[in-house]
């Protein structure tokens, strides 16, 4: 007999709480996965690939736009204060090493991986889409862990020597640049540095100044060559692969054309000093470390020697210039920063600086007097021209452009206006005069006349003055000899035929001075061309535990690699060639990145080769199938 289906109101109710109770259990289920789905959308997302990626791209130019890795004052002078600390801030000094751009990295790769996952058919045509895809996720993962982990710096080891460490820049929260030292778990010896040089090249460059032309000539002996646009010719007579010139003084006639003596200075029988004096030339010789000057001074007649013995009295430094067009000539004393007014001229001077050696960057007390120099400001109906003055090269401004050509300004006595502590004057007059005039704190002290081959010394000070030898009329005999057959200072003689008539000479390819025609128009130069050194090479050796473990000669890109580094060959020392300068990276993504390309290859096959074919076989196999059933 069947049961009734009908339930008394208790069963009802009973059922009904049942029920919802069920219900309210899987609401919080069903939430959750409804929030886990989300998440997994975000991430499967293409717009948030999208969008990962124009930040990136973004953030890429920037760090292109924005100078990298320099300290925080750099980025205050170039941006000001406020957009330097929003640079700082940000890491938009040091972008691709950030770590916002370090989780973009990450947040793309999370993104890949999960498109790669929701796309992915669990067949074997698969394959190649998995491939490209993983590639990508670990090339990003090697990025990652290069930015993060990978550290790069340099060390200058010097021959014969050894380092267990190398030092990286580093630019800390106030955005200073500093060095940081990191420890190798090994030391790097340097047994040998080699530097390789190419076989040398050499060039004449010609140059007219009115033209203002260059051509490049050749270097044919015994061919004479036409300079175009110029009424210039040029032949080279002979050359010597390796050159040395020979300087020999002579003297040339008994006439005190130009008298030079010979001199010794000694010091506590000691030898500080010796070589010429000429008179009317390099007259001078400073001792600095001595605070002492030696001085050669000619003079014509009885009267100026009898005035100049008893006098201190120095040469007046001073400035002249000449304006031939208006018939001024004008010398001025050298007073820094008075302003000279050129009568009857629209022209003012002003000297600004002097120096007793030009470039020297001492004190002027500590400077040599090898270039004298006066820095002068000329103001005109064009405006303000500022040039230096040379005491030694009176022609300089007419081999350089200047605005106001029309005006020539010269300079002397610069040198002998200064009195050092101890100066010894050697006079010396037509006949027999001869003295020497002994002066210490600008008091004569001492006068004595002298003869020459004589030791001679004197009171309150320890020297000793020899004048050992005397020429009337001073000449120095130049010749060019060759030292070797092997090219090592290369010379060539040359001959000039111009308006002025012929000019030979020799030019010496280490000369860093042109070789100017009589007419200051037409220069030539012999130089070196191209680069010199074809490597520089270290042999190195890895050492662990007191023990070689490698040895390699390492050269530019052609590192040794050793426990995760390599060393590469950055720089050496070119002056004394003393120490090898090392660069050392340690990059751990590497291994990783190139996983992601080897994945990225198969993939790429698998796609375009692989695929096509199982497909193709696959549809054949159907057709032969079909065939047989029907």
């Amino acid at each position: 007999m069947m049961g009734s289906s009908k339930k008394n109101p208790a069963q009802l109710k009973n059922n009904t709480i049942g029920e919802d109770k069920q219900m309210n259990i899987n609401k919080p289920a069903q939430s959750k996965r409804k929030d886990t789905n989300k998440v997994w959308d975000f991430f499967c997302s293409v717009k948030l690939a999208v969008i990962i990626i124009l930040v990136m791209a973004v953030a890429c130019v920037l760090g292109t736009v924005i100078v990298q890795g320099r300290a925080f004052d750099e980025y205050t002078a170039r941006y000001g204060s406020g957009l330097a600390s929003f640079i700082r801030i940000t890491q938009l000094n040091n972008v691709f090493y950030s770590h916002w751009f370090s989780i973009l990295l990450v947040l793309l790769c999370a993104n890949l991986i999960c498109c790669t996952i929701r796309r992915w058919r669990n067949t074997f045509l698969q394959t190649g889409f998995v491939l490209t895809h993983l590639s990508l996720v670990l090339i990003l993962i090697g990025g990652v862990i290069k930015f993060q982990l990978g550290v790069k710096g340099g060390v200058n080891v010097y021959e014969g020597k050894s380092v267990d460490y190398f030092l990286t820049q580093k630019i800390d929260s106030s955005g200073r640049m500093d060095y940081v030292k990191k420890s190798l778990p090994f030391s790097i010896a340097l047994d040998k540095f080699i530097l390789e040089k190419n076989e040398p090249k050499y060039q004449i460059v010609t140059y007219v100044k009115d033209k203002d032309k260059q051509k490049i000539i050749e270097a044919k002996i015994g061919k004479r060559q036409r300079i175009p646009g110029s009424d210039y010719r040029v032949t080279i007579n002979d050359y010597i692969p390796d050159a040395e010139l020979k300087q020999e003084p002579v003297n040339e006639s008994d006439n005190p054309d130009n008298p030079a003596i010979f001199l010794q200075l000694f010091g506590s029988e000691r030898l500080i000093a010796e070589g010429w004096l000429l008179a009317h030339a390099n007259n001078y010789h400073d001792e600095k470390k001595q605070d002492l000057r030696l001085e050669y001074i000619w003079l014509s007649s009885q009267q100026e020697f009898d005035n100049a013995v008893n006098t201190i009295q120095n040469a007046h430094a001073k400035v002249s210039v000449s304006v031939p067009e208006l018939g001024i000539l004008q010398d001025y004393s050298l007073e820094l920063n008075k302003t000279f007014k050129l009568s009857g001229s629209e022209y003012s001077l002003r000297m600004l600086e002097y120096v007793l050696n030009y470039g020297d960057r001492r004190p002027i007390s500590e400077q040599p007097a090898n270039n004298p120099a006066v820095q002068v400001e000329i103001e005109g109906p064009d405006g303000v021209e500022t040039r230096w003055i040379f005491e030694n090269f009176p022609d300089w401004d007419k081999m350089h452009p200047a605005k106001y050509e029309n005006i020539k300004i010269s300079c002397s006595n610069i040198a002998n206006s200064h009195m050092t502590k101890n100066v010894f004057r050697i006079y010396q007059a037509p006949g027999e005069n001869k003295k020497i005039v002994y002066i210490r704190d600008k008091q004569i002290v001492e006068t004595i006349p002298w003869e020459l081959e004589k030791q001679y010394s004197f009171t309150h000070n320890s020297y000793q003055l020899t004048i050992s030898n005397y020429y009337p009329s001073f000449n120095i005999k130049k010749d060019v000899v060759k030292k070797s057959d092997q090219i090592g200072t290369p010379a060539i003689n040359i001959r000039i035929d111009g308006p002025n008539g012929k000019l030979e000479n020799w030019l010496f390819a280490d000369s860093k001075y042109a070789t100017w025609y009589k007419d200051n128009n037409f220069a030539m130069i012999y130089e070196s061309t191209g680069e010199s050194v074809k490597h520089y090479i270290s042999d190195l050796r890895i050492v662990k535990n007191n023990q070689t473990v490698m040895e390699k000669s390492i050269k530019v890109n052609d590192p040794l690699k050793y426990d995760g580094y390599a060393i590469y060959q950055s720089s050496y020392d070119a002056e004394k060639l003393s120490y090898s300068g090392l660069q050392i990276v340690k990059d751990p993504g590497i291994p990783v990145v190139y996983s992601g390309f080897g994945a990225l290859c198969f993939g790429v096959v698998f796609i375009f080769y692989v695929k096509p074919f199982l497909r193709k076989k696959k549809k054949i196999g159907n057709e032969v199938a079909e065939n047989e059933y029907s």
